[in-house]
């Protein structure tokens, strides 16, 4: 029983170390890329927002999902923020069109720094 356990388990894992190593592609309309830290972007069009006290820029968090709707000449990405619900200022609102710098985010979750982040907050507690 050991070996089939081993086993399934190396099918299971190997495939995330793969997806970990590969190289990013370029970035293209209609990917989700995360953002790479807290940053300080620009609202597309912060109209809409002025009254719930924004100005022209927001604010993401590492890790947050946006989805890119097109590239611009000079390089900067247009994104819309996914997975939030609700209003929270400063944070960039739920379906906010930003615009960001290339170097703010990355294609692909890099699973081991993850995995490792996670052991070390489980064993911190």
């Amino acid at each position: 029983m050991w070996s089939i356990g081993l086993a399934v388990a190396i099918m299971l894992i190997v495939p995330l170390i793969l997806y970990s190593i590969a190289p990013e592609g370029p970035i293209r309309e209609g990917d989700t890329v995360f953002a790479n830290g807290r940053h300080r972007v620009m609202l597309a069009d912060p109209v809409p927002y002025r009254q719930a006290g924004y100005d022209r820029s927001c604010v993401i968090e590492r890790r947050d999902p946006l989805v890119v709707l097109h590239r611009q000449p000079d390089g900067a990405i247009h994104a819309r923020v996914q997975g939030k619900t609700k209003l929270e200022f400063p944070f960039c609102p739920p379906q906010a069109e930003i615009i960001l710098a290339p170097q703010q985010v990355f294609q692909k979750p890099d699973l081991l720094s993850d995995l490792k982040d996670s052991l070390v907050e489980l064993f911190a507690r």
